[in-house]
Order: structure tokens, then C-alpha cells, then sequence
């Protein structure tokens, strides 16, 4: 195969790295010749074939390393087919999903010229050990919680298995329909 993609993303404490890392492994077993680049480093789209972009999602936005990539390569992103992913909630529960999809489209409606091929939401992972200031208040508060229960606790949420099936289908998108620009 001659595409060459770029898998790029932005991460806060690895774990969007690790999606990352999981996509481009299967996207080179696929044959396609793959570079894994952290977004805030990607100086040009040039020579691509395609992007494969992937940012958590905190309190209702991406990452700024992600946002700042979609804004220095808007021109060469509008003829390049890009599949999006995000990781959000960390379970996969119906309202966690729904809550995360309502956040997304909030995002994408603030980036009206931004159409990706294909969006996926993925659940994430939360370390409370990896949490460096502010995050690590959160930390301290729920130490300081009651509530066994909570909702904030070191999880790792992410699901390999459809991770791979995501990427396993993304030849399927990014070369079989245009892109609209």
C-alpha cells in the first residue's frame, strides 16, 4: 500500500497516547505506512494521505494541543479524510455516552468547518497517581470524601477490543468516500 497516515493526538496524563499507540499498530499490520506524532509537534500535514486525530474530552472540550493542531492545519485537514476520537466517559454506560456525545457536538458545532469521515467515542482511563496540579486537588477531595461510591476513582475504562475494531475499520473510511472541503 502507498497511503501514508499520520496518527496524531493530544493527552494529558497517556492515556489518549495509548489509543493512539493501539490504532497506528493496527493500522501498519494493515500495511499502510503509519506516523505516530503528538499533535503539538506535527509541523505539516504534507505527504499524507490521510489523519487519524484523537483527543480526551475535559469538561466539555478537547485538548488545547488538539484544538491548536485543527487550527494550523485547517486548510490542509479540509482535503485530507480525518477520523476523529475521543476518549469521554469511563464506562460505557447509555447517559455517560449520551453525555459525552452532547459534549462533542458542542465542540464540533464550534468547528462548523471541520468534517471528519468518521467520529468514534472511546471510554477512557482516569490515575489519580498521574494527576499533577490542579487535577491532584481532586485527589485530596475525594480522599477527604465519604462517598466510597464515587464516581472518581482510578479506572481504566478503555475497551482494546473495540479500539482495534475501530482501527481494523478505518481503511474502509478514509479511502472510499470523498471529502468534503
Amino acid at each position: 500500500m502507498s497511503e501514508k497516515i499520520l496518527v496524531t493526538f493530544a493527552t494529558k496524563y497517556g492515556s489518549t497516547q495509548g489509543v493512539a499507540e493501539t490504532i497506528a499498530g493496527e493500522l501498519r499490520t494493515k500495511g499502510f505506512s503509519t506516523d505516530l506524532i503528538p499533535a503539538r509537534d506535527v509541523k505539516s500535514l504534507d505527504g499524507y494521505d490521510a489523519i487519524v486525530l484523537g483527543s480526551p474530552l475535559y469538561v466539555g472540550n478537547i485538548l488545547g494541543d488538539a484544538s491548536r493542531f485543527l487550527s494550523r492545519h485547517k486548510e490542509a485537514l479540509s482535503h485530507l479524510p480525518t477520523a476523529f476520537f475521543v476518549l469521554g466517559p469511563l464506562d460505557k454506560t447509555p447517559k455517560e455516552m449520551t453525555d459525552v456525545q452532547v459534549q462533542l457536538d458542542k465542540v464540533l458545532n464550534r468547528m462548523m468547518w471541520f468534517k471528519p469521515v468518521e467520529i468514534e467515542i472511546f471510554t477512557g482511563a482516569l490515575d489519580f497517581e498521574k494527576f499533577r496540579f490542579p487535577d491532584s486537588l481532586l485527589k485530596i477531595m475525594m480522599s477527604a470524601s465519604r462517598d466510597s461510591n464515587s464516581s472518581f476513582r482510578t479506572h481504566d475504562g478503555r475497551d482494546w477490543d473495540a479500539i482495534r475494531a475501530w482501527a481494523d475499520s478505518l481503511e474502509g473510511v478514509l479511502f472510499k468516500q470523498p471529502v468534503s472541503g
